[in-house]
């Protein structure tokens, strides 16, 4: 296995995965070698503090990126399983179970409902996020 040398910041996702899992040094040092990144007892709390200090980047990259993405794929999922409960409506004969489906269906719709009154906030939050990062440039 090539060891991985931290030129970049390809380890910090490491680095916060072991802080997540609550791995001890030699646990986290172990589970960051086995991916690739051998690296010094000195230079894993050095990683780990700077990790620490950069939570409001974290945050901020988070707000302006992760956050619209992640709005859209849990909005795409629920149109998904829309979909299909209502295939499963149309091939189901059972009467009981059609109308469990159609139970599921109403209950999803409050979910979509709020996920599409939310799409409003969650644009203007990405777009005055995407602002403050230019300005920040």
């Amino acid at each position: 296995m090539r060891v991985k040398q931290h030129r970049d910041n390809t380890i910090i996702p490491y680095i916060i995965e072991v802080m997540v899992l609550r791995l001890r040094e030699k646990e986290a040092l172990s589970y960051l070698k086995d991916r690739g990144f051998k690296i010094s007892h000195d230079f894993y709390y050095r990683l780990r503090k700077e990790v620490q200090q950069n939570t409001h980047t974290r945050l901020s990259l988070i707000a302006s990126e992760e956050f619209l993405s992640q709005h859209l794929e849990r909005l795409d999922t629920l149109k998904t399983v829309h979909n299909e409960l209502w295939n499963n409506y149309h091939i189901e004969n059972n009467p009981t179970k059609k109308s469990n489906i159609l139970m599921q269906i109403a209950e999803l719709q409050q979910y979509l409902s709020a996920f599409y009154d939310s799409t409003q906030y969650v644009m203007q939050h990405a777009a005055s996020m995407k602002v403050k990062q230019q300005q920040q440039q």
